[in-house]
């Protein structure tokens, strides 16, 4: 409930801009906003360009980036939300983040986009004053006339994952004096949110180091927020951060201190729910100024935070960072080659593109300049290894600071496929329990090993198929097929990962001259438990033969009578009990006796 209630009074505070002049502000044509103008009067919202949300996301990066926070990412699914949003903004010529159905081109999402985004509202005399989208970035940052900075907070939520943003300029339907220009950039209700557990930072300061000026109004507010739990935004409140006895210092190159009045602090949910916050109102550009806050109890313990700043126009927001794209932030298992790519950036001639294996980059595996297109391919990467990646764009003489820092990990080497050793390729005459022996793969935990009487290695003419095996050799435990042809083949497994298959080899097993070389000792019994087991090798003869079978209770089959015969005999299993039964091979001068143990 507490996050619900926190959200509404956020939104109690909305934004009006201060009118200015013409030349107060750069300008921008509807050809270049749009792929399709707004129609207001009949409620179309119109089409704007990608590269228009493209701009918002750079500008939005650049800034995130500064105060040392992980960038955004665009999220196209909520754009129908913000744009309907501008709609109903210009239409009604207000700014509600609850509107009512009666108002002029309601719909649901225009609600579910101006409930949950920064809304801007902006009104000229005609068409050629409208403000570039950056404009309504610099307001919101600025927040001026918003008592607790509601929208900057926002904006600056190192928690915060995604964004959208919606734009239209028109005519409203009440009143046709002005041309009006409504913003949404939507800053709530998305599916996730960024993962702070790499983040270094415990606090986000505004101004913060070299800030643009664009992006402060010395007549408002400076702020400070404290990140005490970065693993839950709700737990950064009142039970976690005190303010109550805090102390703000600023002091200029000379030690001198810079005024400080109106020192506030409050609790609400906008953006993360704490924020100390003061004026300031003799703060120059062109100046350095370090700023001590002390006295804040961050969970018990007092805690001194001391940072610097200083106002110039000389980091240039037309020459943005990009932002990176592909591969994500902390991606695994990524492939060995993979290609890295960013955003264009506006008026951006070439990138520079720097990969690390160190966070800090004072070790660079790539280090290129003069790259023209937006993404490169890089190769021959080492497995189970994280990298780190930044890129910065050149205009000329001109050049962005670097991108945030994505990193990602590749994936472990993929498991080589075993060499085979014996039986040789088409041997003959191996044994009927061959051994199988084949190449040791480095880092694989066990192989598997199969036989088969196909060569397509199906499951019904499977003979072995041993997946556990520790060792690179095996040898067979069950007796194969005399003078058949088999295959194999091995391949290495490491977890739930398993390796190519190696060559398939085949072989023929050996064909015995006589009974004795496949019958059991006199000491043991041939296992028969299913019809499928119940064939059996009994040799070759020359001589007539009878073959019969019985056990001790006097029950007696005969199998063959003939002197012409097969190498195999079957069994009769489904016609015998259980128990202990006994083949009998007639010959003119010896009988052969073999024990046979019938399972059901």
């Amino acid at each position: 409930m507490l996050r619900t209630i926190a959200w509404v009074i956020f939104f109690l505070y909305i934004f009006i801009p201060i009118v200015k002049s013409q030349n107060d502000f750069p300008l921008v044509t509807l050809t270049e906003l749009y792929d399709e103008v707004p129609n207001v009067a009949n409620c179309y919202e119109g089409k704007l360009k990608a590269s228009e949300k493209q701009k918002i996301l750079q500008a939005l990066n650049y800034i995130r980036q500064i105060h040392g926070l992980k960038p955004v990412e665009y999220h196209s699914g909520y754009d129908k939300e913000v744009a309907k949003s501008a709609l109903i903004t210009v239409a009604n010529s207000l700014l509600d983040h609850f509107p009512k159905s009666s108002y002029h081109c309601y719909t649901q999402d225009g609600y579910n986009g101006s409930s949950t985004s920064n809304l801007y509202i902006f009104a000229g005399s005609s068409p050629s004053m409208m403000p570039t989208s950056e404009y309504s970035l610099q307001a919101w940052m600025i927040d001026y006339n918003v008592t607790q900075l509601g929208h900057r907070r926002a904006l600056l939520n190192p928690f915060l994952k995604y964004t959208s943003f919606g734009r239209v300029d028109g005519y409203p339907k009440t009143n046709n004096n002005y041309f009006v220009s409504g913003m949404s950039i939507k800053v709530y209700g998305f599916p996730s949110e960024h993962n702070l557990s790499d983040w270094n930072q415990e606090f986000i300061a505004y101004p913060y180091q070299e800030y643009p000026a664009s992006y402060f109004d010395s007549r408002w507010y400076l702020s400070f927020t404290v990140i005490a739990d970065k693993s839950n935004i709700w737990n950064n409140g009142q039970n976690k951060v005190d303010f109550s006895q805090a102390k703000v210092k600023i002091t200029d190159p000379n030690n001198q201190n810079i005024a400080v009045s109106n020192l506030k602090y409050d609790y609400i949910g906008a953006g993360v729910p704490n924020c100390l916050y003061w004026l300031s109102t003799s703060i120059q550009k062109n100046v350095r100024y370090t700023v001590t806050i002390s006295d804040v109890r961050v969970g018990g313990q007092n805690k001194t935070y001391t940072y610097w700043f200083r106002l110039t126009d000389a980091p240039s927001t037309t020459i943005q960072p990009p932002t990176l794209l592909s591969p994500p932030d902390n991606s695994t298992e990524v492939e060995t080659q993979v290609t890295l790519s960013w955003s264009s950036v506006s008026g951006a001639q070439t990138y520079s593109l720097q990969v690390s294996k160190n966070i800090d980059f004072n070790n660079t595996i790539v280090n290129l300049t003069n790259l023209t297109t937006t993404s490169y391919l890089l190769s021959n990467l080492e497995p189970k290894t994280k990298y780190y990646w930044r890129v910065k764009a050149h205009q000329g003489q001109e050049q962005s600071s670097w991108s945030s820092v994505y990193s990602f990990t590749t994936k472990d080497a993929p498991l080589l496929a075993p060499g085979l050793f014996e039986p040789l390729p088409e041997a003959t005459s191996i044994s009927l329990r061959p051994k199988f022996v084949w190449g040791r793969i480095p880092m694989a935990e066990k192989y598997h090993l199969q036989a088969n009487l196909s060569e397509d290695f199906d499951d019904f003419s499977m003979q072995l198929n041993e997946q556990n095996i520790t060792d690179t050799s095996y040898q067979a435990l069950v007796n194969f097929f005399p003078k058949t042809l088999y295959y194999w083949r091995v391949r290495a497994i490491r977890g739930t990962q398993s390796g190519g298959w190696s060559q398939v080899w085949k072989f023929w097993t050996l064909d015995p001259t006589t009974v004795e070389e496949q019958m059991p000792s006199s000491n043991s019994a041939l296992v028969i438990d299913n019809e499928m087991s119940s064939i059996i090798f009994i040799g070759n003869f020359d001589k007539p033969k009878k073959i019969t079978l019985y056990n001790l209770f006097g029950k007696r089959f005969c199998l063959s009578e003939n002197s012409s015969h097969s190498n195999y005999i079957q069994i009769p299993y489904s016609q015998l009990t259980q128990g202990l039964w006994y083949l009998q091979i007639s010959l003119p001068n010896e009988n052969y006796l073999v024990k046979l143990l019938i399972i059901k």
